[in-house]
């Protein structure tokens, strides 16, 4: 059976953990928990639920109220700019997240090449739902999600608002196979023993049996990180090690007693290189094995935020799908790979299990909201726009062979956030004059579509510029975006701001892999959006947009939308009050 250890150390004096805070004195009303489970395309839901692979999700659907043809989301459909979308309610030109990495301001201290997270807190322009909820006096606890961090000035002054590590510490956990292994510094051993393995450092020495999640605070770490034991026969074992993350919430009391109680989860991928695809059974274990990892921290977190601060909003996250359909799905779709579909599909039913529990959680008197950011396609081109502008005199490349905006008009954006920024002089280190701006931007436009032409196929590439569409909105640091195509079942290709060498090809071949970006409204990248419980219908409706969901939520909780929201409640979801 599966249990945690927790191993704590005596803390130096006047820094122990505080009392346990009570939950708040005011009972909750309606609860609704909302799980974002990253990447999960609604094609391949809906399909996993139907052969029966993912029955807690299916449950969901069929009591409530779903995104029939999935949600569209952000432009670049990526995760940082479509949680933005979800949780604010607006699109890119007001919440600021253009991509992954979105451009810092202002214009005139920076250049086109330098950027910030677009998880950020203080990169979202907007008001996020958790802030909405709190202004009007809503209980919210925020496990995890983007563009939320505790030790950020924005989300303090709530008192109804608890905020735990945020979105942070994206680091590869270590698989471990020799002693020892440092963590800040610090060596840790690793024996085998009879039934399993002992790590140990200084005063601390932990057992860790197969199948086991062992907490590990060390006083000289800066946080806590987790063991996990993969044993898949009676030779083999595998120590896992997650990213050590140090705790964060709204209050030191808080903080440490999340530490103390539950430990310090923080978004961490489980990447764990190319021994996936060695050929050995035993390491396709093992991708799965350290994905539960992630998944029991994701729970064990999530189930202790909702009995210690039971709230009528909790947030909670999941890194997973995203990271295996990465790895996955050109694998699956494209070579046919059945390996890597069954490992998939035991990546989906972590997933569905999580789903499960946390419905169970939350009981009949609660309800649930299970979204994801984007969806996901097969790829195996990857074309150069910054190439493309090079040759067509837009962009000059330095000695070092790396861009000269000295001499450059027009630059793909560094960020892959898919679009183009012509270099004008109200930037940093800018040469074209304000006032050229659009003529620049059309040369650019036409240089790189007519390249994508001759390599990729007529059609293959398209160009939006801002105020084309009212399906989303463009994000205002790009003068012209672009996007891939699909033939339907996979993209046209893959949108590289690298600049390979000048004797290149603009197009290259790359194994088959997942991607996800450009236009949200091709059907692959559309994401889920599922809500069941007390106060939603039993219905399906088409053309949900992501921004619908924030305004959604706060009718569901009878309060105004967040202020920057420009989606609309889904009243077909809604059971009247």
């Amino acid at each position: 059976m599966k249990r945690l250890l927790w191993l704590v150390l005596a803390v130096s004096a006047g820094c122990g953990p505080g009392e346990p805070a009570a939950p708040g004195d005011r009972a909750p009303g309606r609860r609704l928990v909302i799980l974002s489970l990253d990447g999960l395309p609604w094609d391949l839901a809906k399909e996993k639920m139907a052969e029966g692979k993912m029955p807690h999700l299916a449950a969901l659907v069929a009591r409530g109220a779903a995104a029939e043809g999935g949600s569209i989301g952000a432009f670049p459909a990526k995760t940082a700019p479509c949680h933005a979308t979800l949780w604010t309610g607006c699109w890119a030109d007001r919440h600021g997240i253009h991509a992954n990495e979105t451009p810092l301001l202002p214009r005139m201290t920076h250049t086109v090449f330098e950027t910030r997270l677009g998880f950020d807190a203080e990169a979202l322009r907007a008001e996020p739902l958790w802030r909405a909820a709190a202004r009007a006096g809503r209980t919210v606890t925020v496990v995890q999600a983007t563009h939320a961090d505790p030790d950020s000035d924005v989300d303090t002054g709530f008192a109804t608002l608890h905020m735990f590590n945020g979105y942070r510490n994206l680091l590869s956990p270590a698989m471990i196979e020799a002693s020892p292994f440092s963590v800040d510094g610090r060596n840790f051993r690793v024996e085998r023993i009879p039934g399993g393995v002992a790590v140990s450092c200084g005063a601390l020495r932990a057992t860790v049996r197969p199948g086991e999640f062992v907490g590990v605070d060390h006083p000289d770490v800066r946080g806590v990180f987790y063991l996990y034991l993969a044993q898949f026969d009676d030779s083999s074992w595998t120590l896992l090690r997650s990213s050590c993350s140090s705790v964060g919430a709204t209050s030191r009391e808080e903080r440490d007693r999340f530490r103390r109680e539950c430990g310090g989860y923080a978004y961490n991928t489980q990447k764990l290189g190319d021994t996936l695809w060695d050929g050995t059974a035993w390491k396709r274990d093992l991708y799965l094995a350290a994905t539960r990892l992630n998944v029991e921290r994701v729970r064990e977190a999530t189930l202790w935020a909702m009995r210690e601060h039971p709230a009528e909003l909790t947030f909670t996250y999941l890194p997973q799908p995203d990271e295996a359909l990465h790895l996955l799905l050109g694998r699956i779709e494209v070579l046919g790979d059945r390996e890597a579909a069954d490992v998939l599909d035991g990546v989906l039913a972590l997933c569905d299990g999580l789903v499960g529990d946390l419905a169970a959680a939350v009981g009949p008197q609660g309800a649930i909201a299970v979204v994801s950011d984007h969806g996901m396609a097969p790829v195996d081109r990857v074309f150069y726009p910054n190439l493309a502008l090079e040759r067509a005199g837009l962009l000059t490349r330095g000695a070092t062979g790396r861009i000269d905006l000295s001499k450059t008009q027009a630059v793909f954006s560094p960020c892959a956030g898919d679009f183009v920024t012509v270099n004008t002089t109200d930037r940093r280190g800018g040469i074209v004059p304000t006032e050229d701006r659009d003529a620049w931007a059309r040369l650019a436009e036409r240089a790189i579509l007519a390249a994508a032409t001759r390599s990729l196929g007529e059609g293959t590439l398209l160009a939006f510029r801002p105020g084309d569409t009212k399906d989303f909105g463009l994000g205002k640091e790009g003068d012209v975006w672009f996007s891939a195509t699909s033939d339907g079942v996979r993209l046209n290709a893959r949108l590289s701001p690298d600049l390979p060498g000048p004797e290149a090809s603009l197009v290259r071949a790359v194994a088959p892999e997942g991607h996800h970006s450009g236009d949200p409204r091709i059907p692959r990248l559309r994401g889920l959006m599922v809500f069941a419980g007390p106060g939603f219908r039993h219905a399906s409706a088409d053309g949900v947009r992501h921004v619908d969901f924030a305004p959604t939520v706060a009718a569901w909780l009878g309060i105004d939308p967040p202020r920057d929201a420009v989606g609309t409640a889904l009243r077909e979801f809604l059971e009247e009050p």
